[in-house]
Order: C-alpha cells, then sequence, then structure tokens
C-alpha cells in the first residue's frame, strides 16, 4: 500500500510529466498573406506581399515586391519566437530573422553577403487566401 504523502509527490511528479509532454507555447498561426512594408539598408523603402506556407517543420516564403512585380523565395525555421529564413531574390541571397511584436505583426532585420548593410521588413497578416488575392492596382502589390 502506497503511504498518502508518497501518492502526492507520485501524482505531482506525473502532473509534472503531463505538463512537459504538452506544447508549452501553441505555435503562432502564421500560416497565410502578410502584407510588407519594407527599408533597404540605404534608407529606400519598398512594399510587397508574402505568403507563408508550412512543410512539416519548414516554412516556404514567397514574396511579390510592388512595383516591380519582381519575386523572390525562401525557406525557414521557427524556433521558439523567431522564424528565420534564407530567401533568393533577383538581387541575390540573403537571410532575414522575424520575431513577433506586441500587435501581432513579424518584424526582421535581414542582410545579404556583400557587406550590403541590414533592411527590416514588417509583415501584417491579411484576410487573403494567396497573393493572387492581394495583387492588382487596388493593393499596388
Amino acid at each position: 500500500m502506497i503511504r498518502p504523502g508518497i501518492a502526492l509527490v507520485l501524482t505531482g511528479i506525473w502532473l509534472g510529466a503531463l505538463t512537459l509532454a504538452a506544447p508549452q507555447d501553441a505555435t503562432p498561426d502564421l500560416a497565410g498573406v502578410y502584407l510588407v512594408d519594407g527599408v533597404n539598408p540605404d534608407g529606400t523603402t519598398y512594399t510587397a506581399a508574402v505568403e507563408l506556407r508550412q512543410h512539416d517543420e519548414t516554412w516556404a516564403l514567397t514574396w511579390a515586391f510592388a512595383p516591380s512585380g519582381g519575386q523572390g523565395i525562401g525557406i525557414g525555421l521557427l524556433n521558439g519566437s523567431v522564424l528565420s529564413v534564407i530567401f533568393q531574390v533577383e538581387t541575390g541571397v540573403g537571410l532575414v530573422a522575424f520575431q513577433r511584436d506586441a500587435q501581432g505583426r513579424w518584424v526582421g532585420r535581414w542582410t545579404m553577403p556583400g557587406g550590403a548593410g541590414v533592411g527590416t521588413e514588417t509583415l501584417t497578416k491579411t484576410a487573403a487566401r494567396s497573393l493572387e488575392d492581394v495583387r492588382g492596382p487596388r493593393r499596388g502589390v
């Protein structure tokens, strides 16, 4: 027979194990289409839209830049509250690290090889279901 004190300790250990096994923080719902407000390392600004799609533990990103019509692709990993992405655009490859802010936006700092400096991007989620939903003259993307 188990004494009450030991039973209480064993119950606490069992409940603690269940707590550790359960996800501590739910993975944020990243999938979707976002409007992008960016600043290049030289201070010029740009706008775009980006779509994030989850593939197992990785994230595929597709950018559509306005008004140039340029595109970019990337692959990312979410580690805690940081989404790290390697990307390719017309001018080369780079790295961006996004972190969620208090308003639910994803704010990132990015760079490309060659010492060009650091740019920023802020992603604001939209209700659009695809990049096609936000393209066109009315949206500017």
